[in-house]
C-alpha cells in the first residue's frame, strides 16, 4: 500500500508555501496591509490555483481507477466544492478594500459575503463525508444525533463571540455558517470512527484531520477576525493564522474523492 504519492506530496508543498507566508507575516517580514499586498495576494492566488490543479488531477485519478458512477460523481463534487471555496477566498481578499458594509460594529463584515461560496462548498464536503460514513454501515440516525449535538455546539460558539448591535445580515449569515462549519468538524471525528479498523485508516485519518482543521480555521475567523477586538478584528494576525490552517485543511480535504475508490478496493493504489 502506498498512500504517499505525488498528489499528497503536492498538497504538502502547497501547505508549506502557505505556512511560510503566514509565518513571515506574523514575524513582521512582510504585511498584507503594507506595500507587499499585491505580491502576497499574487502568491495566495497561485496557491489556490495549485490547489485546484491538484484537485483536478485527483478527479482524473478517480476516473482512471474506477468506472463506478458514484465515485466519479464524488470526484466532481469535490472539485466543485473546492472551486466554490476558492471563490470565497477571492471575496476575502477584499480587493476594493471596503469596510463596515453592513453597519458600524463589524469592520471586516465583507467576510460574511464569502459565506455565499463557502457555505455551499463545505456543505458539499460534508455531504461526501456523510456518504462515506453511511456507506461504511453507520446508521443515518447516528449522524442525526451527532448533527443535533453539533448544531447546539455551533449555536453556542456563535453566541460566545457575537457582538450586540451587529446587523441582522451579518448575524444571520455568520450564525448559520457557524452551525454548518461545526458539523463539518464533527464529521471528521465520525468519519475516522467509522473507518478506525479499516485498511485505509491512514488515508481516512488525513481527510478527517482536514475536516476538523476546516472548522478550526473558520473558528479563528469568527472569534478573532470578524468579532474579535470589539469588531475591529485582530488583523492581519488572524488572517495569517487562518491562512495556514485553511490551506492545510483544503490540502487534505481534496483527497476525499479518492477514499471512495480506496474503500471499494480495500487498499491504497500506487499510481504514476
Amino acid at each position: 500500500m502506498n498512500l504517499i504519492d505525488r498528489y499528497l506530496v503536492t498538497s504538502l508543498i502547497i501547505w508549506v508555501v502557505a505556512t511560510i507566508e503566514s509565518i513571515g507575516g506574523l514575524a513582521g517580514f512582510w504585511s498584507i496591509t503594507g506595500n507587499e499586498r499585491f505580491v502576497i495576494l499574487s502568491i495566495e492566488s497561485a496557491v489556490l490555483f495549485a490547489l485546484l490543479a491538484n484537485c483536478y488531477a485527483m478527479k482524473n485519478w478517480v476516473y482512471r481507477h474506477s468506472t463506478e458512477t458514484s465515485h466519479r460523481v464524488i470526484a466532481w463534487i469535490t472539485l466543485v466544492a473546492l472551486a466554490l471555496c476558492v471563490c470565497g477566498d477571492v471575496v476575502n481578499f477584499n480587493l476594493p478594500q471596503t469596510y463596515y458594509r453592513y453597519g458600524g460594529i463589524v469592520k471586516h463584515d465583507y467576510l460574511a459575503d464569502s459565506v455565499t461560496f463557502f457555505g455551499p462548498g463545505y456543505a458539499l464536503f460534508l455531504t461526501v463525508a456523510c456518504w462515506l460514513v453511511i456507506a461504511n454501515d453507520i446508521k443515518p440516525k447516528i449522524l442525526f444525533i451527532w448533527g443535533g449535538i453539533g448544531s447546539l455546539v455551533g449555536v453556542a460558539s456563535f453566541y460566545s463571540m457575537h457582538l450586540s448591535g451587529t446587523g441582522s445580515h451579518v448575524s444571520i449569515v455568520t450564525g448559520s455558517y457557524a452551525v454548518l462549519i461545526t458539523l463539518v468538524g464533527i464529521s471528521g471525528f465520525i468519519l475516522f470512527t467509522a473507518f478506525r479498523n479499516s485498511v485505509i485508516k491512514l488515508g481516512v485519518c488525513l481527510v478527517s484531520i482536514g475536516l476538523v482543521l476546516a472548522a478550526v480555521a473558520d473558528g479563528v475567523i469568527g472569534q478573532f477576525w470578524i468579532y474579535g477586538n470589539g469588531g475591529e478584528g485582530f488583523f492581519p494576525e488572524a488572517k495569517y493564522v487562518n491562512w495556514s490552517l485553511y490551506i492545510g485543511s483544503q490540502c487534505l480535504l481534496i483527497h476525499i474523492g479518492r477514499l471512495a475508490v480506496w474503500r471499494k478496493k480495500g487498499c491504497y493504489n500506487s499510481v504514476s
